[in-house]
C-alpha cells in the first residue's frame, strides 16, 4: 500500500465484511422510487419494534449529551431476570458481533487455530483472522455442524470454536442433544461460543437449554442479540452470557461506552413485551412456510430454516441478485460462503413476501 506503510499480513488477509446494499443506493443505481423497493437482504424484522421502544427512547433522547453507563447496569439486570442468570454473566455489547470480535481477542493469538463449521456467519472468520490466528473451517454433514468431525479437529493449538444454531446463513438448526453431545465432549481449554442471534425464532421446545449448558462446561460464552426479533438493528446492541470471571476478561477489551444510552433503553423495553416477541415468532413462522411452500411448488431448492430467512438455490447468484434489485427487490448473494449457485431472502411482510415471489419467478423464467 503506497505512502500508507505496510499492514500486517493477517489484517490485509481479512474478507471484507459485504453488508446488504442498503434501499438508496439500489434506488440511485437502478433509478428506482425508494419507496417501492422490498429490502429482504440483511435479516431485518419487518414488524419494527415493539411500542415501549418509541417511548423508552424519547426519554433518552433528552439527555444524549451524556455518556452512556458504560456498565449497562440496568440492561445487564433485566437480562438477568429474563434469562434466569445473576447479572455479573451478563455482558452487554454493541450487537453480538462484539462478542464474537472479543472472544477472539482474548482467547486467540498468532500461535492458536479457532474451528468454524463451513458456511459458518462470515464475522466468525474476520474476528479469528484480526488477531493473527488460524481458521480451521470442518466440512459440514447434510448441511449441519459435524459434530464428529469438530471434535476430531480439536488439538493443542485449538483454543476457541464458533457455533450457531440457527445457523446464518444456511438457516440449519442443530438438536439440542447434539449441542450438549458438543459441549460436554469439547476439551476444556477450548472456549464455546454458541452464537443464538436467532434463537426467538424457535418455538420453545426447540431451543437449547443454557442452564443445562452452563452446567455441563464452564469455558462457555452464549451470545445474542436485539437485531433480529426485537427490530433494534439499527441501534447495535446484543449480549454474551457466561461465567462472570471469563465474562471480566472480555470485559478489559471492551471499548467504553460501546452500548450507546439510546440502545440499553430500546432493548429494556423490547425485553419487558413479550407479546410483542411471540407475535412476531408465530408470524414470522407462517411466513417462512408460505414463502416456502411457493418456491417448492414453482421448483426452487430450499434448506430447511429455524431463522427468519430462507436459502435458495436459483443458478448463478450473484446474477439473480442483480436482476433482482433491478426489479426492486434486495436480498443477499452468498457467493462469499462459497454458496455461488444460492442467495438468501429474509422472510418480509406478506406483500414483501409476494413481491420477491413474483420478481423471482420473472427473473427465473427470463434466466431459462
Amino acid at each position: 500500500m503506497k505512502d500508507y506503510g505496510n499492514p500486517l499480513t493477517h489484517v490485509v488477509s481479512i474478507p471484507p465484511y459485504p453488508p446488504g446494499r442498503p434501499t438508496d443506493a439500489v434506488a440511485r443505481e437502478f433509478g428506482l422510487d425508494p419507496a417501492s423497493i422490498v429490502k429482504l437482504a440483511s435479516n431485518e424484522s419487518p414488524h419494527g419494534v415493539a411500542p415501549g421502544v418509541i417511548a423508552a427512547l424519547a426519554e433518552v433522547d433528552a439527555a444524549s449529551n451524556i455518556y452512556p453507563d458504560f456498565d449497562c447496569y440496568d440492561l445487564r439486570h433485566a437480562i438477568a431476570a429474563d434469562v434466569g442468570m445473576a447479572p455479573d454473566q451478563v455482558l452487554p455489547g454493541a450487537g453480538s458481533s462484539e462478542i464474537i470480535l472479543l472472544a477472539a481477542r482474548a482467547y486467540l493469538d498468532g500461535t492458536r487455530k479457532a474451528i468454524i463449521p463451513q458456511y459458518g456467519f462470515q464475522s466468525y472468520e474476520g474476528a479469528v483472522r484480526s488477531v493473527g490466528a488460524t481458521p480451521v473451517f470442518v466440512p459440514v454433514k447434510d448441511w449441519v455442524p459435524d459434530i464428529d468431525a469438530m471434535l476430531a479437529a480439536v488439538d493443542d493449538d485449538v483454543h476457541l470454536v464458533y457455533l450457531a444454531s440457527p445457523n446464518n446463513p444456511t438457516g440449519t438448526v442443530l438438536p439440542r442433544a447434539e449441542i450438549e453431545r458438543f459441549a460436554q465432549a469439547l476439551p476444556p481449554h477450548v472456549l464455546l461460543v454458541l452464537d443464538e442471534a436467532y434463537r426467538e425464532f424457535l418455538a420453545p421446545e426447540d431451543r437449547p437449554d443454557i442452564a443445562r449448558l452452563f452446567q455441563m462446561r464452564r469455558n462457555l460464552i452464549v451470545m445474542r442479540t436485539f437485531s433480529k426479533i426485537h427490530g433494534l438493528a439499527g441501534l447495535r446492541v446484543g449480549y454474551g452470557l457466561g461465567d462472570g470471571e471469563l465474562l471480566q476478561v472480555l470485559r478489559r477489551l471492551q471499548l467504553p461506552f460501546s452500548v450507546s444510552a439510546q440502545a440499553q433503553a430500546a432493548a429494556i423495553a423490547s425485553l419487558s413485551d413479550s407479546t410483542f416477541l411471540e407475535r412476531n415468532r408465530v408470524e414470522n413462522e407462517s411466513e417462512r412456510a408460505r414463502v416456502a411452500a411457493a418456491l417448492e411448488k414453482a421448483g426452487v431448492r430450499i434448506l430447511p430454516s429455524g431463522g427468519n430467512f430462507l436459502l435458495l438455490e436459483v443458478g448463478d447468484g450473484p446474477a439473480i441478485s442483480r436482476e433482482l434489485m433491478r426489479r426492486g427487490v434486495i436480498i443477499r448473494p452468498v457467493a462469499n460462503y462459497g454458496l455461488p449457485t444460492w442467495i438468501r431472502a429474509t422472510i418480509g411482510l406478506p406483500r414483501e413476501n409476494d413481491v420477491f415471489l413474483g420478481a423471482l419467478d420473472e427473473v427465473l423464467r427470463a434466466a431459462g
